[in-house]
C-alpha cells in the first residue's frame, strides 16, 4: 500500500514537473510574442560605416534625393493624401555623421542646429530629418519628405528650437504657413510629429497618414 501511494507521490511530482518545464516554457513565448507589433523582426542590411561614408563622399548623385536613395536602405515609406516621406535608417553612423557628411555633399539651402536629437537639412524640394530613434538603441532615422508632405502633414511645433516660423514661412512659398499651420493642429490634434518606428508618428489621431504595412512591427496608425 506504501509503495502504491509512493508512485502516485512520484507521478505527481512528475506531472507537475513536465507542466512547469513545458506549459511555462509556452507561456513566455506567449508574452514574447503578443509584442510582436512592437518590434521589427529583422532591419534591413546596410554596408559598414567605412562604405557609407566612401558612396556619399564618392556620389555622382546631383540631388539630395538620389544621395539619400543610394548611401542607405530604406525602412519604411509614409503616405498621406497630400504628400510621400521615405524614411532611410542606418546604424552605423551616428547623426552628426550623417549630417554632416550629406551636407558636405550636396549643400543644404538652410541647416538646423542640432537639438533634442534631431537636426535638419532643407534642399529645393525636400526636408532631409535627422533623428536618433526612440525605439531602436543605435538606429538612427533619415527621413526624406517633400515639401508637399511638410507644408501639408507637419505639425510646425516639431521645429521650434530649430527653425524660426518666418524661415519656415519662405521655405515653403508662404507668407503665413507657421500660423496657419499652428493653428490648424490646435484645432484638429491631428497633425504628423515627426517619425517613430512603430506608428507613433502622429500628434494627436490617426487621420489619412499611414506607414507601409509591408515592414514587421512598421506604422498603421498614430498616437
Amino acid at each position: 500500500m506504501k509503495d502504491f501511494a509512493g508512485i502516485i507521490v512520484v507521478g505527481i511530482i512528475a506531472f507537475f514537473l513536465l507542466f512547469n518545464m513545458f506549459g511555462s516554457g509556452d507561456d513566455q513565448r506567449g508574452m514574447s510574442g503578443s509584442y510582436t507589433e512592437d518590434t521589427y523582426e529583422e532591419l534591413p542590411s546596410e554596408p559598414s560605416r567605412s562604405e557609407i561614408l566612401n558612396t556619399i563622399e564618392n556620389s555622382d548623385a546631383n540631388s539630395i534625393e538620389s544621395l539619400v536613395k543610394e548611401s542607405f536602405p530604406l525602412l519604411d515609406t509614409v503616405r498621406s493624401d497630400q504628400g510621400l516621406s521615405r524614411i532611410y535608417m542606418t546604424k552605423e553612423l551616428t547623426l552628426p555623421e550623417v549630417a554632416d557628411s550629406l551636407s558636405e555633399a550636396i549643400k543644404p539651402e538652410e541647416i538646423s542646429e542640432r537639438q533634442e536629437e534631431k537636426q535638419v537639412l532643407i534642399y529645393p524640394d525636400h526636408f532631409v530629418i535627422v533623428q536618433e530613434s526612440e525605439e531602436e538603441a543605435g538606429v538612427v532615422t533619415i527621413e526624406l519628405a517633400s515639401d508637399e508632405f511638410v507644408r501639408n502633414n507637419y505639425s510646425p511645433g516639431f521645429f521650434n528650437g530649430l527653425f524660426a516660423g518666418y524661415l519656415l514661412n519662405r521655405m515653403l512659398g508662404s507668407n503665413d504657413w507657421y500660423d496657419r499651420r499652428r493653428a490648424n493642429c490646435q484645432q484638429t490634434g491631428n497633425c504628423y510629429g515627426g517619425y517613430g518606428m512603430y506608428g507613433n508618428y502622429n500628434s494627436g489621431g490617426s487621420g489619412s497618414i499611414r506607414g507601409s504595412s509591408n515592414r514587421g512591427g512598421g506604422p498603421g496608425t498614430g498616437k
